[in-house]
């Protein structure tokens, strides 16, 4: 069978003329390259297209973006982020209760109130001394900075009684700022 193949393929060859054989050639190459190159690639723009659509109809469904804002109003707009001075003792319990959690132990905390002259935020400066496992303390730090957007963390210093102790004592700074209810 193979042979009459080649036989049928050689007769074929001598009847045609170069050109006639270069150009078959030519066709069978690009139908070779059309199903290893650009058949995938129409896949590709075809998710891509899809994509597209997909994001054009998410865009739609965005609330359109707001007019621009004058200076005063942006200001406003930035007070509004802050939560009254009233929610402090809410923002302590709740880093009381993150420290419990993680087991940690704080004995007492420092805290003062910073008033600026001018503006309209107070800062809550609080010193925690915390005792306990590291992996827990930076819990701790991480949960109570996305409980709280308005908790800022100021500084951390750690200290280890002895070598071998596995827990460590650190002093923990955070600011809060709020919005003070009276005007300055």
């Amino acid at each position: 069978m193979m042979r009459r193949m080649l036989w049928h393929l050689r007769c074929w060859q001598r009847k045609s003329s170069r050109p006639m054989l270069a150009g078959s050639l030519l066709a069978a190459l690009c139908g070779v390259a059309y199903v290893a190159e650009i058949a995938p690639l129409e896949e590709r723009v075809a998710l891509q297209r899809s994509g597209i659509e997909q994001l054009h109809i998410a865009q739609a469904a965005l609330p359109e973006t707001p007019a621009i804002q004058t200076p005063v109003e942006q200001l406003d707009s930035f007070y509004a982020f802050f939560d009254d001075d009233d929610i402090v003792p809410t923002v302590l319990e709740r880093l009381f209760a993150a420290a419990a959690r993680e087991n940690l132990n704080l004995p007492q905390g420092d805290y003062r109130v910073a008033k600026e002259s001018t503006g309209r935020l107070a800062r809550y400066e609080i010193t925690l001394p915390v005792k306990g496992l590291y992996p827990g303390l930076r819990h701790f730090i991480a949960q109570s900075l996305k409980e709280t957007p308005a908790l800022s963390l100021q500084g951390v210093s750690f200290a280890r009684q002895a070598v071998g102790d596995i827990g460590v004592d650190a002093q923990v700074r955070l600011t809060l700022y709020v919005r003070r209810t009276e005007e300055p």
